[in-house]
């Protein structure tokens, strides 16, 4: 892949093999071509392995004149356990004139197909839809496949990853949905939910907060104990990925979202009178088919956490 800066100099990264799977050794090979119409002042190359958040290697490359070539190699692993997009990636730090400067980005991605692998304690799985299954991969990333005729009408047919007793009565609960796919359906949906024991809606403290495939966020509580979800706000432009949040706060419930992790919109709040105690916490997925047996939908999601507030 090329540098993204297009006016900067070229930057592309390689590996061997070409197409890593989960476990290989991987020698990654970023080469740089100094293409600009002047020379790069101390420029500083980084290269970082796939889901790291800092450089594995800090190389610093000096002045680089114009024509300049560099390539600089690092040996590193496909991480056994992941899957998505994987990328081995070079980042290049310079100056232009010893007054400004600039940088340039190249990665090399590698797309591994999600399969079905279960999840590991202390998640638990659970569905009421007939053909859920479920996922778990580094870094903290949590799938459901899932059909499923909706989460509201009565229905309430999905697919569930969740920590039991998780759900304090003051707490936040918040998840990234990282996408949505394998349905054309408007109003298949993913996200967040909580409830006093989100395998028996009908014990009560139930609320959701879902992004939609194209028909925006929904917000929806319980309002009597029944069991069946009968509130409602949201809409608005579906956006993945999506961060989703819920704030408990006794028997109120608050809803937020966003397209970015900083600027929260508020959804809405609600009062869900039979939350009672610690419940549970965990997401969920519906594929919303009209009929038997219909598409599944793939919901993939990280950073799911829950704390204090």
């Amino acid at each position: 892949m090329t540098g993204l800066d297009s006016l900067g100099p070229t930057l592309t990264v390689t590996t061997v093999p070409a197409d890593p799977v989960g476990g290989d050794t991987v020698t990654a090979t970023a080469r740089l071509t100094n293409d600009c119409p002047f020379p790069l002042r101390d420029a500083v190359l980084y290269l970082i392995d796939p889901g790291a958040t800092t450089a594995t290697k800090t190389i610093r490359l000096g002045d680089l004149r114009r024509g300049a070539k560099v390539s600089r190699s690092w040996q590193t692993a496909m991480p056994a356990d992941v899957a998505g997009d994987v990328s081995f990636t070079a980042h290049l730090v310079f100056d232009v004139d010893g007054h400004s400067s600039d940088c340039a980005r190249a990665a090399r991605t590698v797309s591994v197909p999600y399969e079905p692998n279960g999840v590991r304690e202390p998640y638990i799985a659970f569905a009421t839809a007939d053909d859920a299954e479920f996922g778990q991969y580094a870094p903290g990333q949590l799938v459901i496949w899932a059909g499923g005729r909706d989460l509201s009408g009565g229905t309430d047919e999905k697919g569930v990853v969740y920590l039991p007793g998780a759900a304090a009565e003051s707490c936040v609960v918040q998840v990234r949905t990282v996408g949505l796919t394998g349905s054309d359906n408007p109003s298949a949906k993913s996200g967040l939910a909580v409830a006093n024991d989100l395998t028996a809606p009908g014990e009560g403290g139930y609320a959701v907060l879902t992004m939609s495939a194209r028909y925006g966020l929904e917000f929806m509580t319980d309002s009597d104990g029944d069991g069946r979800l009968d509130t409602w706000a949201g809409g608005g432009g579906s956006y993945h990925p999506a961060w989703l949040r819920l704030v408990r706060s006794g028997t109120t419930c608050t809803a937020y979202a966003t397209g970015n992790g900083l600027a929260w919109e508020r959804i809405g709040t609600a009062t869900v009178a039979s939350a009672s105690g610690a419940g549970d916490a965990g997401l969920v997925a519906s594929a919303v088919n009209a009929n038997y047996p219909g598409t599944t939908v793939r919901a993939v999601f990280d950073h799911f956490s829950v704390e204090a507030p």
